[in-house]
């Protein structure tokens, strides 16, 4: 709860003393800490980067998006941020916006060749459904005749120790018959 509600300071001072009042406006307060609560979540789901599940679901449905089950709210809110924030004419300053609003401000480099029609795009992305959601922005935002190459890495850092071990047996079934 964001919001303490206090019904008793409301009152003017005069009828502040009477425990009767009080008490009425004590058990009011856990009614008014849900409203403010509801208020609080309506007002956060009006934005991208506060909404809980159900306010992404509403911009999903908006924008025509059906969630994987394997989708987390970070990477459902990344992928209606990107389809969201569209703007036209496409220039390779949106274009670059764009990745920086889908890989954040420092997570990818872009290398331009334009007069090999190429451009060369390093991403570090980790979140389940971003790597189909930069395909669908170069798709849609790339020119034609442009050659994209777009490689993504997830860089892992691990330290600790490794054991290896294995083992030979050696089996021989032997059966005797009897008559």
């Amino acid at each position: 709860m964001i919001r303490s509600v206090d019904l008793h300071s409301y009152l003017p001072p005069f009828m502040q003393e009477y425990q009767e009042i009080k008490e009425a406006y004590k058990a009011e307060e856990p009614e008014f800490a849900i409203v403010w609560d509801a208020v609080n979540r309506v007002l956060n789901n009006e934005f991208i980067e506060t909404a809980d599940e159900n306010g992404i679901g509403r911009f999903e449905k908006i924008l025509g998006i059906l969630p994987f089950k394997e989708d987390t709210l970070e990477s459902r809110r990344a992928r209606v941020s990107s389809r969201w924030f569209n703007a036209i004419p496409y220039t390779m300053k949106s274009f670059l916006s764009k990745l920086a609003a889908l890989c954040g401000e420092t997570n990818f480099t872009v290398i331009k060749q334009f007069s090999l029609y190429r451009v060369y795009i390093d991403t570090n992305l980790e979140l389940f459904g971003q790597v189909e959601e930069l395909e669908k922005v170069i798709q849609l935002m790339m020119p034609c005749n442009m050659v994209v190459v777009s490689r993504n890495s997830i860089p892992c850092m691990s330290s600790g120790k490794t054991g290896a071990g294995g083992c030979m047996v050696f089996t021989e079934l032997i059966s005797a018959k009897s008559n």
